[in-house]
């Protein structure tokens, strides 16, 4: 009953960080329209991929490079670079006319490619990190009381809520693509595409200025003190 418990609470903890509007919404807003329903679950998959790798490194207790003030600019700036590249491109395509957002498009990359998008979306995403060194790292540190098989139900508890998140956007997106076939699709992903890019000067601007080492370090001591 414990590791049901342990799921449960870390698949409604896992919305937390699910239903905050970041680079993969934005990404799995821009895709269904040319994959349908199931960008959701794809895109989800390349972030399953990245999380997985997160609850390795810190279930080894790697996770101290975290305090480090150059760890958390590099971070930054090189998610936010990576986001303002990911949202131009994205503007780029739309205004030159090289995808085409109408009812039935053929403009689609494999399903291996947009697992992919969904690593490159979470990865650059620094407050992503943030999020596992805080509310992550904090269940992570509850669930090895029960040896290995903890993280193990932890990061399925808490990957279903993502699945289960952005599957549920794709849906209501594509059921809705009839009222925005053309130039209001195309709007829309416009708009994601400035998120994106404001999403990188931001972090940016966060890694140099040293806010994103300010907050891992104070995660760093809440996570001392469950100890």
């Amino acid at each position: 009953m414990e590791l049901l418990a342990l799921f449960f609470n870390s698949f409604v903890v896992g919305f937390s960080g699910a239903m905050m509007p970041g680079p993969l919404l934005a990404v799995d807003i821009a895709e269904t329209p040319k994959h349908g329903w199931r960008a959701g679950p794809i895109l989800s998959v390349g972030h399953a991929v990245a999380e997985v790798a997160i609850v390795v490194v810190l279930s080894l207790g790697v996770a101290a490079l975290a305090h480090n003030p150059l760890v958390a600019s590099v971070i930054g700036v090189v998610g936010g670079a990576a986001l303002i590249l990911m949202g131009g491109n994205m503007a780029c395509s739309i205004l030159r006319g090289r995808v085409s957002y109408n009812a039935e498009t053929t403009d689609r990359v494999s399903h291996h490619r947009l697992a992919g998008k969904g690593i490159t979306a979470t990865l650059s995403n620094p407050y992503w990190f943030v999020w596992w060194a805080t509310t992550g790292l904090a269940f992570l540190v509850k669930s090895m009381k029960f040896g290995v098989v903890g993280p193990v139900v932890f990061y399925f508890g808490h990957i279903m809520s993502d699945f289960v998140w952005y599957t549920v956007v794709s849906l209501l997106l594509w059921q809705g693509k009839r009222l925005l076939v053309g130039w209001g699709l195309k709007v829309l992903i416009l708009v994601c595409a400035a998120f994106l890019i404001y999403l990188g000067i931001v972090f940016i601007s966060d890694g140099l200025g040293g806010e994103l080492a300010g907050s891992m370090d104070e995660a760093l001591a809440i996570i001392g003190a469950l100890r």
